[in-house]
């Protein structure tokens, strides 16, 4: 992701997203992800769980997904959304945490950003400072959620080579919705599931899931916070391998 600088390893855990560099200890943002309907006033912590000081500096930035998930940093549209945050930067004491409190309106919705803490004075085992970047991601959901006649199945295939089946899918209306859950099935073998990310209005994604049985899969369930998908599709024998692009779903 454009917001995390090369060498550093994310684990997408439930509490928050943690980093480790080099030996660092963990640095967490909790919730990582944050979704609301029209407008916000809330909250996220961060958290020191290393024996240094850390210096963190907040910055607003807007982003936008990729069709193969990837998020691309771009500045925020002021001309149409507003956040207020309680502060801009402060001291974080070693293993403490600290709540920064946030208010955000937008003239039209959906609209999505992200506040990205700057974290320095970390270090690595070997004395090395570090600085590691934090998102929490912001969605203003519409009021209207998004229907199951706005959601296409364009494509669904397998490598077998890979051992992964992919699909993907469009969002042909202007609500903002997110996929809960993705699980593919032969029949026959433990189904395979991948985590939730979000459909951008009249946006295609497109998301993968490893797949390990030698039939290839033939059922795509889709799990959405007001509907399911469930369908019986064959799919396309096509290689990854030439597609750089293809990923996994992210948040």
């Amino acid at each position: 992701m454009s917001w995390l600088r090369p060498g550093i390893r994310v684990l997408g855990l439930g509490a928050g997203w943690i980093l480790w560099v080099g030996g660092v200890a963990a640095q967490s943002v909790s919730p990582p992800i944050a979704e609301y309907q029209e407008r916000a006033r809330s909250s996220f912590q961060l958290q020191n769980a290393s024996i240094f000081p850390i210096t963190v500096v907040l910055e607003v930035r807007g982003f936008t997904i990729t069709d193969h998930g990837d998020v691309v940093d771009v500045p925020l549209d002021t001309s149409r959304i507003r956040v207020k945050l309680s502060e801009l930067s402060f001291r974080l004491a070693p293993r403490a945490s600290h709540t920064v409190f946030y208010e955000a309106t937008s003239d039209s919705l959906p609209s999505w950003f992200n506040i990205l803490s700057a974290l320095s004075g970390a270090r690595t085992s070997n004395g090395l400072n570090v600085r590691i970047l934090l998102p929490h991601v912001v969605y203003l959901n519409q009021k209207q959620p998004l229907r199951k006649d706005e959601v296409a199945i364009r494509a669904f295939g397998y490598d077998p080579a890979a051992k992964k089946a992919w699909v993907q899918l469009e969002n042909l209306g202007p609500h903002l919705g997110r996929v809960q859950q993705l699980t593919i099935s032969d029949g026959r073998n433990p189904s395979a599931t991948a985590g939730g990310f979000p459909l951008l209005p009249h946006r295609v994604r497109r998301a993968t899931v490893n797949w390990d049985a030698t039939t290839p899969p033939s059922r795509l369930s889709l799990r959405f916070s007001r509907f399911n998908i469930d369908t019986t599709l064959t799919p396309v024998l096509a290689s990854l391998a030439a597609d750089s692009a293809a990923g996994t779903p992210r948040p």
